[in-house]
């Protein structure tokens, strides 16, 4: 009879380590999992955008004589939340962001109407901006541009970028 009740004994610990780890596993599992599909859906919004949301080199130069940085954003067949812009010269930067409301952004305006309320291109299409350097305390020409998609809360990687801005006045014939 005891003999009987030492093999129980030791098959209902078996029985309860298994349970133990398959509990444990299961602990672990949802906890990566979740994680792993933050990360995913995050990378995923930015995905589908790689290679849509360009600078237009032909209309992106540097106007020394009224210190203006004339640049132009085309975007593809989708429709981003915001773009973040960043300018730098000579040490500095500036930065800010063109979203799809139509809204003022500081030392920005559009191209060729000098509107104040600026957005981003609707789908399929480009438009152009000028941004005042001398009011944004940049007294030197732009070096480079950069631009950075947003879509939704997640901010994806630069897009696209331009690291030797040409003068304007240098391109006209």
């Amino acid at each position: 009879m005891l003999k009987n009740n030492k093999g129980l004994s030791e098959i209902v610990s078996v029985v309860l380590i298994l349970v133990l780890v398959m509990v444990m596993v299961g602990i672990v599992w949802g906890v990566v999992n979740s994680l792993v599909e933050d990360e995913l859906s995050q990378t995923g919004s930015c995905f589908e955008i790689f290679g849509k949301v360009t600078l237009n080199d032909g209309y992106t130069c540097y106007n020394s004589s009224s210190k203006e940085l004339m640049f132009s954003i085309s975007v593809g067949d989708l429709s981003p939340d915001e773009v973040l812009v960043g300018v730098t010269s000579a040490g500095t930067s500036s930065t800010f962001k063109l979203n799809k409301m139509g809204t003022p952004v500081a030392n920005v305006v559009t191209y060729p109407s000098r509107s104040i309320n600026v957005s981003l291109p609707g789908k399929n299409a480009g438009l152009t901006y000028l941004f005042n350097m001398s009011k944004a305390g940049m007294s030197v020409p732009a070096e480079s541009i950069r631009i950075a998609p947003i879509v939704g809360e997640n901010q994806c990687e630069v897009s696209d970028a331009i690291e030797e801005v040409d003068n304007c006045l240098s391109l006209v014939p």
